[in-house]
């Protein structure tokens, strides 16, 4: 079941679904493996990339 997100969270350009996508696609086991097994990244390193890319890819930015 998908939640709904507070108006004006997600891109305008996205839905839920769409951000699900994105997520799914970002977020998983394959890209975990090739970061940290083939190109010797650290867990950490992932943990940080996938922050920043999903609040990037996703999120609606909140400037002061």
């Amino acid at each position: 079941m998908l939640f709904p997100w507070p108006d004006g969270t997600l891109l305008p350009e996205l839905d839920v679904g769409a951000a699900t996508d994105v997520y799914a696609a970002l977020c998983n086991t394959d890209v975990y493996t090739v970061l940290t097994v083939e190109r010797g990244w650290s867990a950490d390193r992932v943990e940080t990339w996938w922050s920043r890319t999903l609040v990037r890819e996703l999120l609606v930015r909140q400037d002061p």
